[in-house]
């Protein structure tokens, strides 16, 4: 087991990424385009010869942590139901009655056996028979190496949540994340408010010598504009070998000019420990992650404070998601002296780790946890909870407690598999349980008022979790004992700090998760977060280092505070007209209450706010008190919304309206929103649910053309050394406006290529309306690659629509560009391409009809040089055309829009059923050409995700590009998400997203007739 308690036991929660959908999001369908050029040829590779299929299926039998879970068979299913998640062209059925699976690809169709896959070799055998017959009919083109990666993930996905496979690319990050040091500067950044921002720089690194402060915004780096990089982009810019020099430029408020800052990187070690003495001299530590130094630094933090006098600890480990097992021994180890820490169990073999230290602290000891808090973090919460040494206090943790190893295959990409699973002391395992806090901990919100969706009530803790338990296929443990329960429960308003922060834009009333402690906001959490001053309390009461001990003596505690919250929790709501006050203790006549709640409008635009008014009457002849009710809902918007009425007096009634804000880029929908009502002394009244029809707005569809002008020899090609614009004209083809319509340039070239203007804000698009803007870059002469590859994207901030492209261009020989001439030269075939460069394999950038007449600017060997407009030239072919003295004819030109997505029109006669079938038919046109159509379907409450449920081809069609299209898709009760999309070519397409309610009753809700 030496391999597998050197594993990192980090919390990661990975799953193939679909090829044909970056998103299925509400309100983000994407469409991807190409520059209309083949991709650059790769090595292809051997699909069927199933390389890493078959070694991590190898893996899997020598390694893997419960081998009752290896089922060939639904191995093979779930293999194949990624392959068809990922891959467009390929739909599968799977039909296990019957020892059956249908392979769809484009429009073939074949049935394939599935009664002899009794192991894993068989599974092995089949899907390479299934993989000769998809590659054989997929697009030609298509990437192969895909396909067995979706394969892998799809097989892994039957045995645990944390077993995956990460592609070469995401297993080179993962390297640089996980070894602990890197040359960079030491800042914590991240993308604010669309500005590159500093969030902290870390102590005696070169960023906090050179004065770098939490909320400048970085500008430049080197020669290098910031406004178009993404986060890891920039990270990637400011690593390197130490020492080595880099110049920032950043904005500071307050400031009117940039601030220049020449830095030299260093080794940067990420601490992971922070400190500080609390009141009543407690020590508090505080974890963020389990890395290599962390039990060095929890040491080193605890002499510090001891020379402080420090008479007890808090230990933090609230939303710290694991890290190294053998420093998670190491911390335990400082404050236990005896017992088993962790034991390891995987397959037949048992290794407990035991306590080694002598002279360990014996101080008394405080461990904060939440729902966030993972696997090495749960060992170490519980090892000393379970060997009598801490009180925990907090949330249920996550309740991993798997491990895992890396293995490297060689393609580059890693196995990420589970081979055991850990114990804490007394053979109690965390796998799906999580540790109980001895005193459990609930927040709660009361804001100052109740005018607007963002004033938000919330007394009760939130009616679903994301925690282990609650991942497809998680593991269950033979070891598993779910008798524990907290000895105290508290629950506490949340106060939230008054400081002046210039990140903090989220205006007074709006209140952050409590449960969230941010790097940045140690120093002011020290003095607001609830937890930490119960936890110090706790401690500082008490001189026992045991648990039992601090439990019993935090009672009176406790109490103290369960009264003092609720005095704070009566007078807050008072300040919103709510009586709160408990129930009368003597016997009093029973109240009679009668409840419902209505909604403002029958129907609502995204973006709207839904007004919810709940009414509650008290027939009986006692008072009814703390009458409360909370919304369920599917919708996120509306799920968990509450409403407070307090104490009603026989006879009367009250009111509450709670306003929810629906997202402007909300799709179609109609969303069923119950209400369960409580009050002090028992009594439910029952409310009738409400259906609330939520209406998409028209979106916005990006089509739009591109041309590289030359701005160095002027031959339209790209040359080392050389300047260029990209001239883009975008324009919104769609039936509703865009917003915020924003255009960015991103360098994915490397090294050598420069961007000079990468970002413009667009503002508002009309449909029907273009734009251009110019881009720049330069190339440098020290460029390596034989290609510069630019990815464009333009997006509305408001409906997430977006259009995303790699644009390559061949790096050219060195030449002196075209030969200046002059004269006029006209068409003579019937249509000729007009080109951005002296070259065939140059992008067309319009077409000119036979008789069109151009004024010559330059020659190029076989190539004219043409004005097509006052400022703008491209390049013809001379060939095609014939010298004349003047221009004379058509003088029009045909622009060619590179990229003009297909259009999605439905046929929707209801957005409500109570069939589990729905028929949805529509069409799909393009200028061009239209491939196919396929259709997802998900459901949450049912666990259905991203199910491919239809697909079509266009390949036999009549019209290339019309494709129309007719589909019984599969409903499950409740909320259905469905995807539409359709497909120009393997790189352009669009999506239609909507939500289809399937109630248990015939409903139905009106519907546009086509969208």
């Amino acid at each position: 087991m030496v391999v597998a308690l050197a594993a990192a036991v980090v919390l990661t929660v990975i799953r193939p990424s679909p090829q044909g959908i970056i998103s299925f999001g509400i309100g983000q369908p994407e469409v991807r385009a190409a520059p209309g050029k083949p991709a650059p040829a790769v090595n292809k590779h051997n699909l069927t010869a199933l390389d890493v299929f078959n070694v991590t299926l190898v893996r899997i039998r020598d390694a893997y942590v419960d081998r009752d879970r290896i089922e060939p068979k639904k191995m093979l299913y779930s293999a194949l139901d990624s392959v068809q998640f990922n891959i467009p062209e390929v739909l599968v059925e799977a039909f296990p009655e019957r020892d059956e699976v249908v392979v769809v690809v484009n429009d073939k169709k074949k049935t394939f056996s599935t009664s002899e896959v009794d192991s894993p070799w068989r599974l092995s055998s089949k899907l390479k028979k299934i993989f000769r017959f998809i590659e054989a009919h997929m697009n030609t083109g298509a990437d192969l190496a895909r396909v067995e990666y979706a394969a892998v993930n799809g097989m892994l996905n039957t045995l645990d949540p944390h077993s995956v496979l990460l592609d070469p690319e995401t297993a080179r990050e993962m390297d640089v994340n996980t070894s602990g040091k890197f040359g960079g500067l030491g800042i914590v950044i991240r993308i604010h408010k669309r500005k590159l921002t500093i969030i902290r720089p870390m102590k005696g690194t070169p960023a906090w010598r050179a004065g770098l402060k939490r909320g400048d915004h970085i500008v430049q780096i080197n020669d290098e504009v910031t406004e178009n990089l993404s986060l890891q982009e920039a990270v990637d810019r400011m690593r390197g070998t130490p020492k080595t020099p880099i110049t920032i430029w950043v904005r500071r408020q307050g400031t009117p000019d940039p601030i220049k800052f020449d830095l030299k990187r260093a080794v940067i070690r990420v601490e992971s420990v922070d400190n500080r003495l609390l009141a009543d001299n407690i020590g508090y530590i505080r974890l963020k992650q389990f890395s290599g130094r962390t039990g060095q630094e929890v040491k080193e933090a605890m002499a510090d404070l001891r020379s402080q006098g420090a008479k007890g600890w808090v230990l933090d480990l609230r939303s710290n998601p694991g890290g190294l097992l053998e420093q998670a021994i190491k911390v335990a180890d400082l404050f236990v002296d005896k017992g088993t820490i962790v034991t390891t169990v995987g397959g037949r073999e048992r290794e407990p780790r035991r306590a080694e230290r002598k002279g360990t602290d014996k101080l008394p000891i405080a461990v904060l946890v939440n729902g966030n808090s993972a696997s090495a973090s749960e060992i170490v919460a519980g090892a000393l909870k379970n060997l009598d040494r801490a009180v925990v206090i907090g949330s249920n943790t996550f309740g991993k407690g798997s491990v895992q190893v890396l293995y490297d295959n060689k393609d580059g990409s890693k196995l990420k598999l589970t081979i055991a699973q850990y114990l804490t002391p007394g053979d109690r395992s965390i796998q799906s349980l999580g540790i109980v806090p001895d005193v459990k901990l609930h927040h709660m919100i009361v804001p100052k008022a109740n005018r607007g969706p963002r004033d938000r009530v919330r007394l009760l803790p939130p009616s679903r979790t994301y925690r282990e338990i609650d991942l497809d296929a998680h593991l269950t443990s033979r070891y598993a004992k779910g008798d524990a329960k907290p000895k105290y429960e508290l629950s506490y308003v949340f106060e939230r700090s008054r400081r002046a922060d210039p990140l903090d834009d989220t205006g007074d009333d709006i209140q952050p998760d409590p449960n969230e402690l941010a790097d940045d906001e140690l120093d002011e959490n020290l003095l607001t977060d609830f937890a930490i001053k119960l936890a110090r309390d706790v401690v500082a009461q008490t001189s026992a280092g045991q648990r039992n001990a601090m439990i019993q003596q935090a009672r009176r505690l406790i109490a103290k505070h369960r009264q003092r919250q609720h005095t704070k929790l009566v007078e807050a709501l008072a300040l919103l007209g709510i009586d709160w006050s408990d129930a009368a203790k003597k016997n009093q006549p029973a109240a009679n209450l009668e409840a419902r709640v209505t909604s403002d409008k029958p129907a609502y635009d995204a973006g709207d706010i839904v007004e919810l008014t709940g009414v509650v009457t008290n027939h009986g002849a006692g008072s009814a008190y703390q009458v409360h009710a909370r919304a369920r809902s599917n919708h996120q918007a509306f799920e968990d919304a509450e409403f407070v009425f307090g104490r009603i007096l026989p006879g009367e009634t009250k009111t509450w309206t709670t306003r929810v804000q629906l997202s402007k880029s909300a799709r179609d929908r109609v969303d069923e929103v119950r209400f369960e009502f409580r009050e002090a002394r028992g009594t439910k009244p029952a409310a009738a649910p409400l259906q609330i029809r939520i209406r998409a707005a028209d979106r916005p569809v990006f089509a739009y053309s591109h041309q590289l002008i030359d701005s160095g020899n002027g031959d339209g090609l790209v040359q080392k050394g050389e300047q260029h614009r990209l001239r883009v004209t975008i324009k919104n083809t769609g039936a509703g406006p865009a917003a915020e319509t924003t255009a960015i340039l991103r360098n994915a070239s490397g090294d050598g290529v420069l961007l000079k203007k990468a970002r413009f804000e667009l503002a508002a698009l009309q449909p029907g309306q273009e734009k251009s803007v110019d881009f720049v870059f330069d190339v440098s002469r020290r460029f390596g690659g034989d290609e510069v590859v630019v990815e464009m994207t333009v997006y509305d901030a408001v409906l997430h629509e977006n259009v995303i492209e790699k644009l390559r261009y061949k790096i050219r020989a060195p030449s002196p560009g075209p030969q200046k001439i002059s004269g006029y030269v006209a068409v003579t075939e019937r249509s000729t391409p007009i080109y951005e460069g002296a070259s065939a394999d140059s992008g067309t950038i319009a077409t000119a009809p036979r008789g069109t007449s151009f004024r010559v600017t330059g020659k190029q060997g076989l190539w004219y040089r043409i004005q097509i407009a006052p400022d703008r030239e491209g390049f013809i072919a001379a060939a095609g055309t014939k010298k004349t003295r003047s221009p004379r004819g058509k003088t029009a030109i045909n622009p060619v829009w590179q990229v003009t997505p297909p259009a999605i029109s439905l046929r929707i006669p209801s957005f409500v059923t109570d069939s589990a079938t729905y028929k949805l038919s529509g069409k799909v046109r393009d200028d061009t050409h239209v491939e196919d159509v396929y259709i997802f379907v998900s459901n949450i409450a049912d666990k259905v995700e991203n199910k491919k449920v239809f697909y079509k081809s266009n390949r036999s069609g009549q019209q290339t590009n019309l494709l129309e299209f007719a589909a019984d898709i599969p409903l499950w009760l409740g909320t259905n998400r469905v995807t539409v999309v359709a497909r120009e070519n393997d790189e352009v397409r669009a999506t239609h997203t909507m939500y289809l309610l399937r109630t248990k009753r015939a409903t139905t809700a009106a519907a546009p007739n086509a969208r």
